[in-house]
């Protein structure tokens, strides 16, 4: 909660059981990856897969949404609560991932047409950070053919 800066954040049981029932092709492509040693010796796939739907479950409002973006942008400093929740590691790791893949099939097109750290939700929200300065997040469904909030990628 402190990257929220105390603001909301749960956890959806139900989601998670339901992400977790209809999750073949995630194991698929785990095994695919493990198969191929692309994890770490000794990972348990299960164990793993179990942490990404958790993380999937994870609830949270625009207001908190938008604070977590800003402790990102905040080099991982909350900036209400003057905390330090991430390192920079951690902070340049997680803009370079949502910069590179953040916005599903669209990620690419992102990258040249916005140009920010983005991470859409399949609830309608998009995440953004534009280090340094802010962080924006933005709830509109219904979402477009790439899984985006539709309303979210006009207004960036």
């Amino acid at each position: 909660k402190s990257i929220a800066g105390h603001e909301f954040i749960g956890f959806s049981n139900a989601t998670f059981l339901s992400e977790k029932s209809v999750a073949d092709r995630n194991f698929a492509i785990a095994y695919f990856l493990h198969e191929h040693n692309v994890f770490p010796k000794g990972t348990n796939l299960k164990n793993t897969l179990d942490l990404y739907f958790q993380l999937c479950s994870v609830e949270a409002t625009c207001d908190s949404a938008a604070m977590i973006c800003a402790t990102l942008a905040n080099g991982g400093q909350c900036p209400t609560t003057r905390e330090m929740c991430l390192s920079p590691d951690a902070v340049r790791n997680t803009l370079s991932l949502m910069f590179s893949c953040g916005m599903y099939d669209y990620s690419g097109e992102w990258s040249f047409e916005v140009g920010l750290p983005a991470k859409s939700g399949v609830a309608g929200s998009i995440f953004m950070v534009v280090p340094g300065v802010m962080g924006i997040c933005v709830w509109s469904p219904p979402l477009d053919d790439l899984g985006n909030s539709y309303r979210g990628v006009e207004f960036a």
